[in-house]
C-alpha cells in the first residue's frame, strides 16, 4: 500500500505545539530526557517515512537525541475510531511497567526512514522511570485531520498535585483512594482467572 505521499503541515504544527506545551509544564530537560513517542505508525512505507521526518524535525528543534518511538498499531493494525485509545492504553502500560514495546513487525528500520535523532527499537526496551515521564501520542492524518497529545506520567502528575495542594491534602487523597485500588486489584485478579 502506497497511501498518500505526505501529511499536510498540520502534523508538524500539532507535534511541535504538543512538545512546546510539555516544555512549558515540565521543563525542557524533562522533555529531552524523559519522553517517548507513541507514533501513528500505520506501517505503510510512505507514512512511516513522512512521520519519522516530522519527529526528527521536532527533535532537532527541541535538541532531543535518541527520542524513543513505539507504535501500538504495529501489533493491532489500525482500529479506526479507537486507535488513539489504543495508543493511550499502550502509553499507560509503558508508564506502569517501564517497557517500551519494540516495533517487531520489521527486522530493521528502513534506510529511507530519517531516524537520526530517534530511537526506534525492533525489540522491547526497558526504560527507567526518569525516561518515562511524558508520552506524545501522534495521529497523522492528511489534509487537516492531525492531532498530537501530551500524556504525563502518574509520577509527574502526583508531584504536581503535591505541589499545588500540599502534602496533607495529597496524603488524604491517597487514603481515600485505597479502597478504589483494592477494588482494582480484586477485579484484575478475577478477570485474570476468567
Amino acid at each position: 500500500k502506497r497511501s498518500i505521499a505526505s501529511p499536510g503541515p498540520g502534523n508538524y504544527i500539532t507535534m511541535a505545539k504538543a512538545v512546546a506545551s510539555a516544555v512549558t509544564m515540565a521543563g525542557l530537560e524533562c522533555v529531552q530526557k524523559g519522553s517517548f513517542i507513541q507514533a501513528h505508525g500505520s506501517s505503510t512505507p510512505k507514512n512511516c517515512v513522512s512521520e519519522a521526518e516530522i519527529f526528527d524535525r521536532v527533535a532537532e528543534a527541541f535538541s532531543i537525541n535518541a527520542w524513543p518511538v513505539t507504535a501500538v498499531k504495529s501489533y493491532l493494525g489500525h482500529s479506526l475510531g479507537p486507535a488513539s485509545g489504543d495508543q493511550l492504553i499502550s502509553c499507560l502500560g509503558t508508564f506502569k511497567y517501564g517497557i517500551l514495546p519494540g516495533i517487531k513487525s520489521v527486522s530493521q528500520v528502513s534506510p529511507e526512514v530519517n531516524d537520526a535523532r530517534l530511537l526506534i527499537p525492533t525489540q522491547d526496551r526497558p526504560l527507567p522511570v526518569e525516561q518515562t515521564q511524558i508520552a506524545f501520542i501522534n495521529s497523522k492524518g492528511f489534509g487537516g485531520n492531525n492531532a498530537s497529545a501530551v500524556v504525563y506520567s502518574p509520577q509527574l502528575t502526583a508531584q504536581w498535585l503535591r505541589k499545588r495542594h500540599g502534602e496533607q491534602a495529597f496524603a488524604d487523597y491517597q487514603q481515600r483512594r485505597r479502597q478504589v485500588q483494592q477494588q482494582i486489584v480484586a477485579y484484575d485478579a478475577a478477570a485474570s482467572r476468567g
